[in-house]
């Protein structure tokens, strides 16, 4: 049986890099990605001049803003990442029989078995690079060993525009000096136990009594410890079909305008159903999500459709019924999300049926809000995105108001 090779690819600074790259004078300049608010918004990515004064991905912008005063803050456009994520995605297929995609900058290839055609791993890894920063300028790093574990920690250690392969059978060498929080599956609570105990580096970890840590840890302390030594049987797996697609946003103000709540609830509607689209699927069940802003109370509320779509109108309706059931204008709306579940392939469409049911259905405005369009519309909408990025093109119903800048989706 060949010796597990499995290859970790990271994008560095991926958010930032394709900012970066679409707007060439912000090269070599800090560069923060997230939330236009200073208030509520946080870093979503941070390029390596702005991550030099401390800045990192989850930090309040406003802390950022306050470590790098002449950070350049940029918004959030996932469309466009996951139009260049399509792009790295087909160079990763080339390289491995089985990718596993963990987030749209990251992935885990198996390249077991694959010698005689690739080369040796460290090769493979040299050239997923080169490839990579020749067809779509931007930097990655690979990192490679005999599992998801190490190759991961390999990837950690070789940023930015690394490449590291660690030996079979050093495993757990390599590993030992590494600070402990570094490791996969440790979070700041289970480090600060950790560090509590003594152990503040993985070989601390591997070497610590395996009853003492069952007894803290239970099941988790055992894997972590048998990972502290290098063993991880994890498989790299295909991504399976998606579970949910959804989008949200948090508001730099409160708001009880209705007219302005229904236009972002149309914005995360397109957002959705255009994700929908590119992925081939159709969803059937769609929930709306209301975060109210005095107590932070949160609501969702689900419907079921008759029949499953990708229309961005018909999701809106959906969701915006939702939301007039779970709100009652007492309180003012700090988040408004949707998200579509119980996904199945899509069938296609005849070029003139109605996204949303028959053909010859009536088109009637819903409290503003076409039945639907015509599924050919929406494929031209989706070409143009598809060539120019998804924030070329917007309806003429979002254009009383800046594009949403900040957005998270499964």
């Amino acid at each position: 049986m060949p010796t597990p090779a499995i290859l970790h690819v990271d994008m560095d600074a991926f958010f930032a890099s394709v900012a970066q790259l679409d707007h060439p004078e912000l090269a070599g300049k800090p560069v923060i990605v997230g939330g236009h608010s200073t208030q509520r918004g946080v870093v979503a990515s941070a390029s390596y001049e702005a991550r030099a004064h401390g800045v990192h991905s989850a930090m309040p912008i406003a802390q950022a803003i306050a470590l790098c005063p002449h950070a350049i803050c940029v918004p959030v456009a996932m469309g466009r990442y996951r139009q260049v994520n399509r792009q790295v995605r087909q160079i990763w297929d080339r390289f491995a029989p089985v990718v596993e995609p963990a987030g749209l900058d990251e992935a885990y290839l198996d390249i077991t078995g694959t010698e005689a055609l690739l080369g040796p791993p460290k090769k493979v890894e040299s050239d997923l690079r080169a490839a990579i920063l020749a067809e779509t300028n931007l930097s990655a790093s690979v990192g490679g060993g005999t599992s998801k574990l190490v190759a991961k920690m390999a990837s950690r250690a070789c940023k930015p525009a690394g490449v590291l392969w660690i030996e079979p059978g050093t495993e757990r060498q390599w590993l030992q000096g590494h600070d402990v929080a570094l490791m996969p599956g440790i979070g700041p609570v289970t480090q600060k136990r950790l560090r509590a105990m003594g152990v503040n580096t993985i070989g601390d970890l591997a070497g610590f009594p395996t009853d003492i840590l069952a007894s803290r840890f239970g099941v988790h302390g055992v894997e972590l410890q048998a990972a502290a030594c290098g063993r991880d049987t994890r498989a790299v797996t295909p991504a399976g079909l998606a579970k949910s697609i959804s989008a949200e946003e948090t508001f730099d103000a409160d708001s009880s305008d209705r007219d302005f709540l229904h236009r972002r609830m149309l914005d995360l509607s397109c957002e959705v159903g255009y994700r929908l689209r590119q992925a081939g699927l159709v969803a059937a069940t769609i929930t709306a999500k209301v975060r109210l802003g005095r107590g932070f109370e949160t609501i969702e509320r689900s419907v079921t459709l008759p029949a499953a779509t990708q229309d961005d109108d018909t999701i809106c309706r959906a969701a915006w019924d939702r939301v007039i059931s779970a709100w009652d204008r007492s309180d003012a709306v700090r988040l408004l999300g949707v998200r579509a579940s119980n996904l199945r392939p899509s069938l296609q469409l005849s070029l003139f049926d109605p996204a949303g049911g028959p053909a010859g259905q009536e088109s009637r405005p819903v409290d503003g809000i076409p039945r639907s369009l015509p599924a050919g519309l929406n494929e031209v909408l989706d070409a143009v995105r598809e060539r120019f990025g998804y924030e070329a093109i917007t309806r003429g119903a979002l254009l009383k108001e800046p594009r949403r800048q900040s957005i998270s989706g499964d």
